[in-house]
């Protein structure tokens, strides 16, 4: 089952744990009523307020709030389990020159008790319940109590936005983006990692949501050497996992606590959560290993690895097949070329197919002893004769069936490798993950990412938006998603990574497409 199936069956066994919570005890025989205490969580008002109507909503301008308009709110209020919080709705205007400008409006959860909901009015609506569209439950983020929200305004104007909790209580993040990109990025590779990380799960710790939410697999890797994060991304995608970065002698105070926030539910339910750590004592130390096993919530800490990059890309090949998600299919990238296997890990994550490494020239014996005992039958060589030579592609050619996809360079490559997880493997053609196609520390997280939406990863030059982008874009037609609620693109990485200059051509790149229907 690909991502969103598996998240489908997830939510359905918490409703039904919520739904058997909920049932009286008088239910299940005689006995006193159960009275249960008031949730004890107060927040204050939040900078913006009073924005509970048309009148005081906040007026994003971009000029002013940046590419995107960031706020942490509060639904303020002493709340019980009752809906009596004092602070029912946060309204923002957004103003549009364009028809046809996507109005992405994106929630996520910090503190409380918390089930968000998104409703966009235009500017002459007569009262709350005048609204031209409501977004609950986005099916992107099955396992998220959080909404993202794409609206493509018919005209041009001033639309509210309007944010509502079901009447509770709680401290949450607010990004409203007026185009298709925003940008996810931390202080360092570490925080970008872990900022990711919380755009998958960020409910781990919401009371609302139940126990037993969160993924089953953590997977930690060397963010100084990206060579095992780039074979291990496949691998935590088709986990459901996250990918997690690490040095090599000490672990950054931003992956344990994320490690131990994104593993808190599920050991609440008492279920277990293993970190695998990718590499042997070289890439993560012994020391590192031992300050895993001591984060709060984690079960179990497992060490992948061989004696080199292409004997750890088969280890990790074989746990993603023993795990049940490998089938007929193999990728092979050059073990010293990240951009390429950046771009093939989530396609190959979607094909039930791990990555495996070789060298230029020709294709190491752990590679080749690892095809010849898993029933792989196709072989996909991703990459240029200068990164996977021919003698390489023969020695594989002889015994499998291969297709090399390349480009020109790297940037078409990945487009290339893009074009077929759409065309081959179903994954979205109107969404994408982008990254810097010259520094890729924090693309590393990005399989995972691109796995749970559907898009595939994209590379850029940092200065610019690289043309092979945009044609790819233009070959597909449309850019962003309105399928149940939608959602827009993602950019990883800070300014140093992926310039403003880039990430706007990006972001404004539905400018240049056909208009969609509305």
């Amino acid at each position: 089952m690909h991502g969103p199936v598996r998240r489908a069956l997830v939510v359905i066994l918490a409703c039904l744990m919520m739904m058997v919570v909920a049932i009286p005890a008088g239910a299940f025989g005689a006995g006193a009523p159960v009275v249960r205490a008031p949730q004890t969580a107060v927040f204050a008002p939040d900078a913006y307020e009073p924005d509970d109507t048309f009148a005081d909503a906040y007026e994003f301008d971009p000029a002013v709030d940046g590419n995107t308009f960031y706020s942490v709110r509060t639904f303020d209020g002493t709340n019980t389990y009752a809906v009596d919080a004092d602070d029912p709705v946060d309204y923002v205007a957004v103003t549009v020159e364009d028809t046809g400008t996507p109005i992405w409006v994106e929630t996520m959860y910090l503190d409380g008790r918390w089930d968000s909901y998104v409703y966009i009015y235009a500017e002459d609506a007569a009262d709350e319940t005048d609204f031209l569209a409501s977004y609950d439950d986005n099916d992107f983020f099955w396992n998220t109590y959080s909404e993202s929200a794409y609206f493509i305004a018919p005209e041009p104007g001033t639309y509210y936005v309007g944010i509502q909790n079901r009447g509770y209580t709680a401290k949450y993040e607010l990004f409203i983006t007026v185009g298709d990109a925003r940008r996810v990025a931390g202080a360092n590779r570490y925080a970008t990692a872990a900022a990711v990380s919380r755009l998958q799960w960020d409910n781990t710790t919401n009371p609302y949501y139940g126990t037993g939410y969160g993924p089953e697999y953590i997977v930690v890797a060397n963010g100084l050497d990206p060579a095992d994060a780039l074979t291990g991304g496949a691998l935590a995608a088709q986990l459901d996992g996250v990918l997690l970065l690490t040095n090599p002698g000490s672990l950054p105070v931003e992956t344990k606590n994320e490690i131990s926030r994104v593993a808190a539910s599920r050991y609440w339910y008492d279920d277990d959560v293993t970190v695998l750590v990718l590499g042997g004592t070289g890439a993560v130390s012994d020391a590192v290993f031992k300050q895993l096993q001591q984060i709060t919530h984690v079960n179990d800490v497992q060490r992948v690895y061989g004696s080199t990059r292409f004997e750890t890309a088969a280890e990790i090949a074989t746990m993603t097949a023993d795990l049940g998600y490998v089938e007929t299919t193999a990728y092979v990238v050059n073990g010293y070329a990240p951009a390429d296997a950046l771009a093939v890990a989530p396609v190959a994550a979607w094909d039930y197919a791990p990555v495996l490494l070789t060298n230029v020239n020709d294709v190491p014996d752990a590679t080749m002893g690892w095809l010849a005992a898993n029933g792989i039958t196709d072989v996909i060589v991703v990459g240029g004769t200068g990164v996977v030579g021919t003698a390489a592609f023969d020695e594989l050619d002889a015994l499998y069936n291969v297709t090399r996809i390349s480009g020109d360079n790297r940037y078409e490559t990945a487009t290339a490798i893009a074009s077929y997880g759409v065309d081959t493997v179903g994954m979205t053609p109107e969404l994408a993950t982008l990254v810097s196609g010259e520094s890729f520390a924090d693309a590393l997280s990005a399989a995972p990412l691109s796995w749970w939406t559907g898009g595939p990863v994209l590379l850029t030059t940092p200065a610019s938006l690289h043309p092979a982008v945009v044609e790819y874009f233009e070959d597909q037609g449309i850019i962003g998603s309105t399928y149940n609620d939608g959602i827009g693109c993602f950019v990883l990485g800070g300014t140093g990574a992926i310039s403003d200059n880039a990430y706007e051509a990006f972001r404004d790149l539905y400018k240049e497409l056909p208009a969609r229907p509305l």
